[in-house]
């Protein structure tokens, strides 16, 4: 992948490398509040109390394989708990445990959007700063890169349509980091 200079959302200067591919917050986050709906919101867990049932999200990532390369190509999403497993990933992080959970993914990913919704694996790792998720088995496009990986030249173009989408993100900023 090519390493290309970009503004780094967590420090706000530049930055040169790989960006890590991230979404600021789950798309029904942004749904609801866009409807006034009751929600709460922190960059690593959000919730939607109104209207019910109550819905809960925690931030995650995943890497990509990227044929040739040693790095994967990261992107920050957001998936749906269950309040219990809500709870049990608290803990999880609370106690410094490590711990596997079903969940669904609640980011449509620009160029994977048929993948919102799938089943996924998160797995947290203690107090690291994001856990790590993976999709289940299934035919969607996110599973068969994860699976099988991409291209560089493929991982290049993500990141270069990505970095456009950002700097246009003044239409929608709650979307990218």
């Amino acid at each position: 992948m090519e390493p290309r200079i970009f503004k780094c959302p967590a420090c706000t200067g530049p930055s040169y490398g790989v960006p890590a591919l991230s979404l600021r917050y789950p798309d029904p986050l942004i749904e609801a509040k866009a409807n006034d709906s009751r929600v709460t919101e922190d960059p690593t867990i959000c919730h939607i109390h109104y209207p019910k049932p109550k819905r809960h999200f925690v931030r995650s990532n995943i890497g990509i394989p990227v044929h040739g390369e040693k790095q994967t190509l990261e992107y920050g999403c957001w998936v749906e708990l269950s309040r219990y497993d809500l709870s049990r990933f608290s803990k999880s992080n609370l106690f410094n445990q490590s711990l596997e959970l079903n969940g669904f993914l609640a980011s449509k990913i620009p160029g994977l959007e048929d993948s919102y919704g799938c089943p996924v694996l998160l797995k947290t790792k203690g107090r690291s700063l994001h856990s790590r998720f993976q999709p289940l088995p299934a035919i969607h496009s996110l599973y068969v890169d994860f699976t099988n990986g991409i291209s560089n030249r493929e991982a290049d173009l993500r990141v270069s349509t990505w970095m456009l989408a950002v700097q246009d993100s003044h239409n929608h900023p709650e979307r990218h980091d």
